[in-house]
């Protein structure tokens, strides 16, 4: 069960926003940050994007977790008006269901949530550079960096204080630029090459559902062990 980040102490906030401040995305950022300095190719461009995208994913998993309880904070509370305000324009701007947020970092679509209409891979050199410049330079990374110099003051309810107050900037900077890639279709995976094993494995799946086999709905397969679902599955029967 997700702790309410509203029960959560000092120590544990300072541990948990030390995984945060330390996850792929922001090492990842810095090395992008520093090709587009140096000007570098293309190709080295779309690599480290790869990385820059799988950060950002899990990310997501991260805040996505404690999302109704931060917004709740954010919404209930006059000293957090300001960011208020970002909230409300970025859930008055979204046309995706998280279920179909989920789906898009993986390079899927659900059916009925809107189609992005960028599509990465079809950008030039330079309007990919473009979307790199503006990526790297987004508000969640100055948030990062206020975050950590937080995080090195020296305990006081004070600072503790100023650190839950500042992780709820950081936040609201992460659905924006959530916001910004629901436009963009990408898929992480693209280009890859595939494992044989892994091939293997789904030939033989295709096989089996060929020869009479069944899929079954999350829904079947969580009352088969007694879970309970919280959202809605975004798988059909075969």
């Amino acid at each position: 069960m997700t702790l309410n980040i509203k029960d959560m102490t000092s120590e544990q906030i300072s541990d948990w926003l030390t995984l945060i401040v330390n996850g792929g995305i922001f090492t990842s950022r810095e090395k992008l940050v520093e090709l587009l300095t140096e000007g570098a190719p293309h190709e080295a461009l779309e690599n480290e994007f790869r990385e820059f995208f799988n950060g950002y994913y899990m990310l997501a998993l991260d805040m996505e977790e404690y999302e109704e309880s931060i917004l709740g904070i954010i919404k209930e509370n006059e000293a957090f008006a300001h960011l208020k305000h970002r909230v409300l324009a970025v859930e008055a701007q979204r046309k995706s269901s998280p279920l179909g947020r989920e789906a898009r970092r993986m390079g899927l679509l659900i059916h009925g949530d809107p189609v992005p209409e960028i599509k990465v891979a079809e950008l030039s050199p330079n309007e990919f550079q473009s979307l790199m410049h503006t990526l790297g330079n987004w508000r969640l990374f100055v948030a990062r960096n206020r975050l950590v110099k937080l995080m090195e003051t020296e305990a006081s309810i004070e600072i503790a204080d100023r650190l839950r107050a500042e992780f709820y900037e950081f936040f609201v900077c992460y659905l924006e630029m959530e916001l910004f890639l629901e436009n963009y279709d990408y898929d992480p995976d693209d280009g890859l090459e595939l494992r044989p094993e892994f091939i293997e494995a789904l030939e033989r799946e295709e096989e089996y559902i060929r020869s009479g086999g069944k899929m079954y709905t999350l829904e079947k397969v969580a009352a088969g062990l007694g879970i309970s679902l919280n959202r809605s599955s975004a798988y059909e029967e075969v």
